[in-house]
């Protein structure tokens, strides 16, 4: 091995290295930061004392769960889906506290410390774990170390949009560096990626990267020989090779499925969890007892609202809209009103004199400066404030804590047959696309965001966009 390869690997073992220190210490740092914080909130209860040290022993168990999740490659650069990771997760920090209980009940007759403390940092370590991994990657994924190279084969037409979605996310954890299409020379179109021309200059890629990952596109119309050509090629140098069908998606990646093998046959299963009754039930009762404790506590932030509301623009503190809810039924969204009064004909007069906003209205029914929001309203939707009296409506079971946007009439066209999906579930105050751009991302996008909620929900999963929804709306990215 060259002096350049032994260089090559070295640099890719310190990078893989620091990847998994940074993940490792975040989980580490939340399963034994929640165990101190329930023993501190148990201090604070008059009349209780705690011993720590006749159960500090107990606690090692905890590194089970770090040891499980570098087993199931937990710890590398590019993460799993997030229905996966999320399940992954709760697995090991669940096992790691069953032994915690069976331990203790074996030593000590009875659980040690107490089972507050046990239960307690059990369910803040399960929220609080996925949650602390997404920001350590959202944040070192700008790095460039963080990311591994990549290099996609097949057509530079498809390799161009795919190139386009991973710079776009960073989290996804590849870098593009190079195009090889295999029996052709130049690439049809320019995707700003070194070209490869032949099989040499792909075996000299990799030995200047060695951790690289292949990214093979299969193109739906290529004779077969020249699909497997490119797959053997790959696999044969990379031992990382991510097979991307070229029709899957329409250039998004469809992250709501997952591989099936029946024979011989390679098949791919399309999950629908949020259709499984079994998970409407446990979905309903996080929604009835999250929306009432909130409510309860935002009360005087609603009064204060309201009060600003009244002052500046005489009228209604409230305000119902029209919406398509489940099974398509028409539903009364309550929000706090944000426009001074006869909005629609304020907002007909003003398309009228300005037709060149016309076709931004009519993209995605919104204006960056819409004339009809008044000061206090502004601040309220860029904060999403204005969304707060929906907690009523979740109460009533016409909506959910979170969930697909809520549509009116005029959309249903647009979700296409996205839309029979889109039906079948409660809409959500918070959801997907508001975590992940809001109204900087395309329409298309937005449903993107609502089948690939339905598909993967889980209770770990609402709990990661409710969380996320904080910082979000805090920094008012997308919002106006």
């Amino acid at each position: 091995m060259s002096q350049f390869s032994i260089s090559a690997y070295a640099q890719t073992a310190v990078e893989h290295s620091r990847r998994t220190i940074l993940l490792l210490l975040s989980d580490c740092l939340v399963l034994f930061g929640s165990v101190v914080f329930s023993g501190v909130l148990r201090q604070l209860i008059p009349g209780t004392e705690m011993e720590a040290g006749e159960y500090i022993h107990l606690l090692l168990l905890l590194f089970l769960a770090p040891l499980l999740n570098y087993l199931g490659g937990l710890y590398g650069p590019t993460p799993p889906a997030l229905p996966e990771e999320l399940r992954e997760l709760g697995i090991s920090t669940s096992l790691a506290y069953v032994c915690i209980a069976v331990f203790s009940l074996l030593e000590n007759g009875n659980l040690a410390p107490s089972r507050f403390d046990f239960v307690f940092s059990w369910i803040l370590s399960l929220g609080l774990v996925p949650l602390v991994r997404v920001y350590v990657r959202e944040y070192f994924s700008r790095k460039f170390w963080w990311r591994i190279p990549a290099v996609l084969c097949g057509p530079a037409s498809v390799a161009s949009s795919l190139n386009t979605y991973l710079r776009k996310h960073p989290q996804c954890g590849l870098t593009p560096l190079a195009l090889y299409e295999g029996e052709k020379e130049l690439p049809s179109v320019d995707t700003g990626l070194l070209v490869l021309e032949d099989e040499m200059e792909l075996s000299i890629f990799h030995r200047q990267h060695p951790d690289a990952c292949a990214l093979v596109i299969i193109e739906k119309d290529a004779p077969h020989k020249k699909r497997q050509a490119l797959v053997d090629q790959a696999t044969l140098l990379f031992s990382s090779v991510i097979l991307v069908h070229e029709e899957l998606g329409n250039g998004e990646v469809p992250f709501w499925i997952r591989p099936l093998e029946i024979g011989n046959l390679l098949c791919l299963k399309i999950r629908q969890n949020l259709l499984d009754p079994r998970r409407l039930v446990l979905k309903r009762g996080m929604d009835i007892i999250l929306s009432f404790v909130g409510g309860i506590v935002l009360l005087p932030v609603f009064v204060l609202i309201g009060l600003c509301i009244v002052i500046e623009s005489p009228g209604p503190v409230f305000f119902r809209q029209n919406r398509i809810g489940r099974d398509g039924k028409i539903i009364r969204i309550l929000k706090f009103r944000t426009m001074v009064k006869d909005a629609e004909s304020v907002l007909q007069r003003y398309l009228d004199s300005n037709p060149e906003l016309r076709a931004e209205w009519e993209a995605d029914q919104k204006l960056r400066h819409d004339p009809r929001i008044t000061r206090v309203g502004s601040f309220l939707r860029r904060m999403s404030l204005d969304e707060l009296p929906q907690l009523w409506n979740v109460l009533c079971g016409e909506m959910s804590l979170v969930g697909p946007r809520p549509i009116v009439s005029k959309e249903i066209v647009r979700y296409g047959t996205a839309f029979g999906v889109y039906k079948r579930v409660r809409p959500g105050i918070t959801g997907l696309w508001q975590v992940s751009g809001r109204n900087d991302l395309s329409y298309e996008q937005r449903v993107h965001c609502d089948r690939y909620y339905i598909s993967n929900w889980s209770i770990w999963m609402d709990i990661l966009i409710l969380a996320k929804t904080i910082p979000v709306v805090l920094k008012c990215k997308g919002a106006y």
